[in-house]
């Protein structure tokens, strides 16, 4: 299995542990609950682009959005945010933390590393967006 495989399945399973759990933010702060929801459709949308095809975007908005849930989690057990803080640091969370840590490094990996150029560009084609498998 390729690295970018791994990332686009660790997207997809941070993106559904968030859909699975946002009914129960939802009421406990809605805006927390809307965020779930945002962020596993975003992460399921991610992990079907990355798994497709490998893409410096598609790596870029995973590694973001994974930084920024993996903040939230963090500041909502620590400092806690605006109307919200929770005291768990429950197992669904720590899978999450751990998929998301490996999306950012994944990507921090994959974008560093030189981008192969087809054959086809090689010989003076129409520059394509090289994969890294």
């Amino acid at each position: 299995m390729t690295l970018r495989r791994i990332a686009a399945a660790a997207l997809a399973l941070t993106g559904l542990i968030h859909l699975v759990l946002a009914p129960e933010y939802l009421g406990e702060q809605a805006y927390v609950g809307v965020l779930f929801i945002a962020g596993g459709v975003t992460c399921l949308g991610l992990g079907a682009w990355l798994w497709a095809r490998d893409d410096a975007r598609a790596w870029a908005l995973g590694a973001l959005v994974c930084a920024g849930m993996f903040a939230g989690f963090v500041l909502s057990r620590t400092t806690g945010l605006p109307g919200f803080k929770e005291s768990e640091w429950e197992l669904s969370g720590i899978v999450t933390l751990i998929c998301e840590a490996a999306v950012i490094a994944l990507a921090a990996v994959a974008l560093r590393a030189p981008r192969r150029r087809p054959a086809a560009a090689a010989r003076g084609g129409r520059r394509a967006q090289p994969a890294l498998d």
